[in-house]
């Protein structure tokens, strides 16, 4: 037999061997890959970039608010190319009449039924511009709402604070514009740590407690949005414009550590 001719068992053993091999490449560039593709910037994430839409039917109707309450100010022809600043409402399973979209319009932004647009970018990947108008019982806006201009549009003032915990108050008093409709407001604290207390009012000034903050130090943002709401129960007031930020203030440690320390220095 000729003995530079490749046996059949080391072709058997061969053939297993190179499989092996294969199998190690395939299994080491599917590991890397996925790294690969992390790393590379995605365009929609990029903060800043501009989102467009493109108008799906021949008459999209552009309105003041997203809200179908709101007057109409035109509209749109098939195809037409917008820029969207942002979206009001979710997307949950269906398009149910609670989505918008921001627009850039006329010089300056109106709004359109997000159905009637089709985004570069997932509805719910837009960041929230506007809030939807509250409802009644039966299901209409409640009365005293003024509906010729985008509700928020209209909430606009001086944000004010007086006290000082380091002075020893033991509750700051805040003051923020009133909306016309809204008979609520809430002001949420945010402490240095992310923790969030809520202090509501019916009128345009509303008490901070020092006893219901949390413990920490630091310095703490307060902000407030307006309510509508026809019901006692807190869970079913309505939010009628996003939260706006009036300041922050300082606070010392207090609680469980400062008790402590005053009772080890009291020799209790």
């Amino acid at each position: 037999m000729d003995k530079t001719q490749p046996s059949a068992t080391s072709f058997r053993i061969s053939v297993p061997l190179v499989l092996i091999v294969i199998t190690a490449i395939l299994f080491a560039l599917a590991l890397i890959a996925p790294l690969w593709v992390s790393a590379q910037p995605a365009a929609q994430e990029q903060p800043g970039d501009v989102i467009y839409g493109l108008v799906s039917i021949d008459g999209a109707e552009v309105r003041v608010g997203p809200d179908f309450a709101y007057n109409s100010l035109g509209r749109l022809p098939l195809n037409g190319s917008v820029v969207i600043l942002g979206r009001a409402g979710d997307f949950y399973r269906s398009w149910d009449g609670r989505q918008w979209l921001e627009i850039e319009y006329g010089g300056g932004s109106a709004w359109v039924y997000a159905r009637l647009i089709r985004t570069s970018v997932a509805f719910n990947s837009i960041f929230p511009t506007g809030r939807l108008l509250p409802r009644n019982n039966d299901g209409r806006v409640p009365d005293g709402f003024d509906l010729s201009t985008e509700v928020c549009d209209q909430w606009v003032g001086e944000y004010t604070r007086s006290g000082d915990f380091f002075a020893g108050d033991t509750a700051l008093t805040v003051t923020y514009p009133g909306l016309t409709g809204a008979n609520a407001y809430s002001v949420i604290t945010i402490s240095p740590s992310g923790l969030r207390t809520a202090f509501d009012s019916e009128t345009t000034t509303a008490q901070i407690l020092l006893e219901d903050l949390p413990n920490e130090a630091g310095t703490y943002t307060w902000r407030v949005a307006p309510y509508w709401t026809n019901s006692t129960y807190r869970y079913q007031w309505q939010q009628v414009c996003l939260l706006q930020t009036g300041g922050t203030f300082e606070k010392m440690l207090t609680g469980y550590p400062a008790t402590a320390t005053a009772r080890a220095a009291a020799g209790q």
